[in-house]
This record gives C-alpha cells, sequence and structure tokens, in this order.
C-alpha cells in the first residue's frame, strides 16, 4: 500500500496553479518529499549526498517505489522530459542487484514482486513504461550483462530493447563492478530521458569517463497507447534479491514538454540502428524462456 507525503512546496510537484506546459516536479533532495506516495522500502534517508530517496537498502530481497501522489497530465502525445541522479553503493551478496526502473503509469498501485522483476506493478496492477537501469545479469535474455539498460511495458521486465551501459557487459564482481561505466560503482550518475510524442531518447552520465553515453537514441514508441491515457503517476521502482545495493534518487526533474531535454556536448555513441533492431527481436523472442529462468533463480 501506498503512503501519501502530502504537502505542496517549492521543490515538490507543482500545485493546480502551474501552466499547462511547465516543470511539474523538482526535488532538489527530499527532505521535503511532498506530494510523492512511497511503497515497501522506499524512505526519504539522509546521506553524504543530503536526504536522498532511498528505494532498497543493501538487503536481499527488497522492493521501493516513489510515485507522484496524483496523475501528470502529459504534453501532445505523452511528451515529457526528465532529469535525476543517482547512486549505487555498498552492494553484497551474490552480485550487485538489482537495479531501478523510471516509470510512467496509469495507476497508483505501485509496487510488483522484488528481484529480477525491479519491483515494477503487474499488467494486472497497471499499465506503464518504465525505462530500467539493471545491474544483475539474468543470462541471455539481458544480453548476458550486469550493466544494462532496458524498456519494459506493462511490468513485463523482459526488455523490448536493452543495450550494455558504455559497453561494459560485465560488473558483477567485486573486481569489476568498481570499474569506469559500472552502474554499480558508488558514482553519482545523471539521466537525461525525453520523449517527443513519438521517440524516445536518453542519456546517461558517469563522471568518470568524462563523457555522457547515449544509451537509447530516439527509439520509436507510442506511449500514450501504452498507457491508453496522457496522465501518468510517474516515479521510480527498485528491488533487490540474492544480491543487493543501496539505490539512491539524489534529486529529480521532472516536465511535460521536452525542455529538460539535453544532448551532451561530449558522448559516447550507441551501437548502430541496426544492431538495436537485432537485440530488441532477440527480446521479443525470448519473453516466454525469461519468465521461466526468472521464476527459477534470483
Amino acid at each position: 500500500m501506498l503512503k501519501k507525503l502530502m504537502g505542496c512546496a517549492s521543490v515538490a510537484i507543482a500545485c493546480q496553479a502551474l501552466p499547462a506546459h511547465a516543470t511539474l516536479v523538482s526535488y532538489n533532495g527530499f527532505a521535503n518529499a511532498a506530494n510523492l506516495s512511497t511503497a515497501g522500502s522506499a524512505k526519504a534517508t539522509a546521506t553524504s549526498d543530503g536526504t536522498v530517496m532511498r528505494l532498497t537498502n543493501n538487503t536481499g530481497y527488497q522492493g521501493g517505489a516513489a510515485y507522484s501522489t496524483t496523475p501528470i497530465t502529459l504534453g501532445t502525445n505523452a511528451t515529457f522530459s526528465t532529469s535525476f541522479d543517482f547512486r549505487f553503493t555498498n552492494p553484497g551478496g551474490i552480485a550487485p542487484a538489482d537495479g531501478i526502473a523510471f516509470i510512467l503509469s496509469n495507476s497508483a498501485s505501485g509496487l510488483g514482486n522484488t528481484g529480477y522483476a525491479l519491483g515494477l506493478p503487474t499488467a494486472s496492477q497497471a499499465k506503464s513504461v518504465a525505462i530500467e537501469f539493471d545491474t544483475y545479469n539474468n543470462g541471455a535474455i539481458d544480453g548476458n550483462s550486469s550493466n544494462h539498460i532496458g524498456i519494459d511495458l506493462n511490468g513485463n521486465a523482459t526488455s523490448t530493447y536493452t543495450n550494455s551501459v558504455y559497453g561494459v557487459s560485465n560488473c558483477s564482481t567485486a573486481s569489476t563492478y568498481k570499474a569506469a561505466g559500472c552502474m554499480a560503482n558508488g558514482d553519482l550518475w545523471n539521466v537525461n530521458i525525453s520523449y517527443d510524442g513519438s521517440k524516445l531518447t536518453t542519456y546517461l552520465t558517469d563522471p568518470a569517463k568524462g563523457a555522457s553515453w547515449v544509451a537509447i537514441n530516439s527509439y520509436a514508441i507510442d506511449i500514450a497507447s501504452i498507457l491508453g491515457t496522457t496522465q501518468a503517476y510517474v516515479g521510480f521502482t527498485a528491488s533487490t534479491g540474492g544480491g543487493y545495493e543501496n539505490q539512491d534518487i539524489v534529486n529529480w526533474q521532472f516536465a511535460n514538454t521536452t525542455q529538460l531535454a539535453s544532448k551532451p556536448s561530449a558522448t559516447v555513441a550507441e551501437p548502430s540502428s541496426l544492431a538495436l533492431l537485432g537485440l530488441g527481436a532477440i527480446g521479443l523472442g525470448l519473453v516466454n524462456r525469461r519468465r521461466k529462468q526468472r521464476n527459477i533463480g534470483h
């Protein structure tokens, strides 16, 4: 059940008086977590980064979620942009795990399963579009990558698109996860996501790499059709399993325009579009296989 943190403050989701097109979410830290609903392990937590939204602690089999308390009206054809910083720390267990997801949902039902499912609401709970930042290798369906980004639809953690972050796929052991480009390395990562009504683009930045990485490049998707609405609860989900880590959102902005979209001046290119199409086809073809694997293991 979602716990509501109410109020209307300058750092929180804007009140009804805002114009139709504006930055509707702005959290420079979460000391004031007004207008967010939390579920599971998610809670505002004091850290060296200030007060963050800690979605999970470094403990096994947790799930946490934080959503806007009320649905946000997206722009024309569900246009939006968002920027946030995350930090994953103190991994343990079998490997750093499992990761977080930024989500748009037609329901505030909120939290699904732990482990591989990343806390995403199931299809019976909500229609949703999520971008996952996954630090656990679930086998061939993840491109055998313990450091990947993916696009998940309607709570199905079988991603329709996957890509190893900075091209680094092995971040599962103590000798590898601290490397530059591994999301579990403890750095303060920045994410910039934009959707223009038809195409989704995402950049990630690890300061240790010195350049941003093109994670998703103009991926064609009809978000309004998937959600069945242009109003969405927006936020984050996360989980741990046999492996774990602290998973923190340090700050967050969200707009129902592309005003927060930015193309960094220095970027690392993603794989070719043909390669990405191949990855998508593989993902779709292995849906049933992944479900069987994940019902058994982590």
